[in-house]
């Protein structure tokens, strides 16, 4: 069984690599050629002359290009990951052989996780192609990367083992999870819903090059991991056929 996992782990890579990791260098060099030709000749001039100046522009560009990438690039990843099998019918085909169905989508999901950190990474250097990101500066953009997809991901993982709009769910959850926070903040009533302001303002420092909250980012991805394991009790009661 481990050796047909294993298989399966190829099969999956190369699908995530056509069906998700393209679309999601596409959307991170559009908006790389997008925050690039909205640089005005100032800071064009700040670039060109480099030092700190030209990084603290790096900074603001990389925190740019992460709020208008990091929802997006979780969605796309995960979206689907097992609500579409279940509604093409292709779980039938996948687990004629003996194959262990949480195995199988916790394996997807790790696939998936590792794969997408490999699109941030590369749009994160892609980043400095037009402007110069310090070290810490990248390293905390792959931090916030790294925790929303966590969050995010974790997520649309419980909603896709229940039903097949799991995007719909997704947005719906993080996007109200954020309008609430923001407005209502420290309220002990905002506990149980996801964390998402603390990835918004983790985001926000970057274009400061202060240092992040890293516990903020922790309790992000602690959430979204409890979300998918919850994901995965929810794919083990409940019969793919359903």
């Amino acid at each position: 069984m481990r050796a047909r996992l294993a298989r399966y782990g190829l099969w999956q890579a190369r699908d995530f690599v056509f069906e998700r990791g393209f679309p999601i260098l596409l959307i991170g060099a559009l908006l790389i050629f997008a925050v690039r030709e909205g640089l005005n000749e100032p800071a064009r001039a700040i670039i060109a002359a480099g030092g700190d100046d030209a990084r603290f522009l790096g900074a603001r560009v990389m925190q740019q290009v992460l709020e208008g990438t990091w929802f997006v690039f979780a969605l796309i990843a995960v979206h689907g990951i097992s609500g579409n099998d279940r509604s093409s019918g292709r779980f039938r085909f996948i687990f004629a052989k003996p194959v262990s169905v949480l195995r199988y989508y916790a394996q997807a999901y790790a696939i998936g996780g590792l794969l997408t950190m490999v699109c941030a990474a590369l749009v994160i250097a892609g980043t400095t192609m037009i402007a110069p990101i310090a070290g810490t500066t990248a390293r905390d953009a792959l931090a916030v990367y790294l925790a929303a997809w966590l969050l995010v991901g974790g997520i649309c993982f419980f909603f896709s083992a229940i039903w097949r709009f799991d995007w719909v769910a997704t947005a719906a959850a993080v996007g109200a999870a954020g309008y609430l926070a923001s407005h209502w903040a420290g309220a002990a009533w905002l506990r149980p819903l996801p964390p998402v302001l603390p990835l918004w303002r983790q985001a926000a420092l970057l274009k400061e090059m202060a240092p992040l909250d890293w516990r903020g980012l922790v309790w992000a991805g602690a959430y979204g991991v409890a979300c998918f394991l919850l994901g995965l009790v929810v794919l083990r009661r409940r019969p793919l056929a359903t």
